[in-house]
C-alpha cells in the first residue's frame, strides 16, 4: 500500500482529499540516504488541520524507503520501508527512532522504532480502509 501511494506522487508531492477525513499529504523530503540495506529516499505521510493559522500534524510519520524494484513496480520483495519519526503536534509529541547524520542512518532506538512500526502498520491500514488508495 505504501509503495502504491508513493508511486502516485507528482514532483514528489501529493494531497489526497477524501471527505469526511482529513486530507492525506505525502511528500518526498529527502534522497540519497545511505542505509545498511541500500540508498533510501525519505517520505512524510501526514494529516494536517489548521488552528489559528498554523498547520497542525495529526499525525505525521516520516519513513525511509529503499526501492530496488528497477521498473517492475509489483516486485515488492525488493522494497524496504521503515518509519523513523512520529509527530502528533496537538499534544506536543515528536519522536525520532532513527538518527541521520551526513545523509546516513547512524543510530536506531529499537524499542521506539518497533512502536513506530506498529503504529504505522495500523495507521496505513486505516488509510487503506478509509479509501485513500481509490482517490
Amino acid at each position: 500500500m505504501f509503495t502504491k501511494l508513493v508511486d502516485t506522487l507528482n514532483n514528489g508531492y501529493r494531497i489526497i482529499e477524501n471527505r469526511p477525513f482529513m486530507p492525506l499529504t505525502i511528500e518526498q523530503i529527502g534522497e540519497q540516504i545511505s542505509t545498511p540495506w541500500g540508498i533510501a529516499k525519505l517520505y512524510s505521510f501526514c494529516h494536517y488541520y489548521e488552528q489559528n493559522g498554523d498547520l497542525i500534524q495529526d499525525p505525521e510519520m516520516c519513513f525511509f524507503m529503499i526501492d530496488n524494484r528497477q521498473g517492475f513496480t509489483a516486485d515488492f520483495d525488493k522494497v524496504r520501508i521503515a518509519p523513523y519519526s512520529f509527530r502528533q503536534a496537538n499534544v506536543g509529541i515528536y519522536e525520532e527512532s532513527v538518527r541521520m547524520e551526513s545523509n546516513s542512518l547512524t543510530k536506531f532506538h529499537r524499542p521506539m522504532q518497533q512502536s513506530h512500526t506498529e503504529f504505522a502498520n495500523q495507521w496505513l491500514g486505516n488509510i487503506q480502509q478509509q479509501g485513500f488508495l481509490n482517490k
